[in-house]
């Protein structure tokens, strides 16, 4: 039908395993991090904060996973100059701060994954392994 676009969804199975991949890395790293997915609109699916994560990693993660959603970008993509704009255009949504990664269905975005809480590097490395559970 030339009106109507096909589109792809993450199913909640997909949603959990995403969560239990990255729950099972952060464990395994020793973190204790907040891990969110939304949806293509930047719809929060699942949430889920480790006993003992910050309480702040919350909203830092959910935006990780809007910002990848809604840019199609791993975050932390952005230079420093424009992060202050970007954020004004987003009313607020918008992260620079790495961990969040855009999912990704035949070329179309489909939502995004975000980890938070823990040291940078152990934020991307659990979103990537929660990521990952898709392939």
């Amino acid at each position: 039908m030339p009106n109507f676009v096909p589109t792809h969804r993450i199913t909640h199975e997909a949603t959990m395993l995403m969560l239990q991949r990255g729950i099972a890395k952060a464990t395994e790293l020793k973190a204790l991090v907040s891990i969110a997915v939304v949806d293509a609109s930047g719809q929060t699916l699942a949430f889920v904060r480790m006993d003992g994560a910050r309480l702040f990693s919350e909203a830092a993660t959910i935006k990780k996973a809007k910002t990848a959603s809604s840019q199609g970008l791993a975050t932390g993509y952005a230079k420093p100059e424009d992060v202050v704009s970007m954020q004004i255009r987003f009313d607020g949504h918008f992260t620079n701060v790495p961990g969040g990664f855009p999912i990704v269905v035949d070329g179309q975005v489909v939502g995004g994954i975000g980890a938070g809480g823990a040291k940078i590097e152990q934020d991307v490395e659990i979103a990537k392994a929660a990521l990952a559970a898709l392939d």
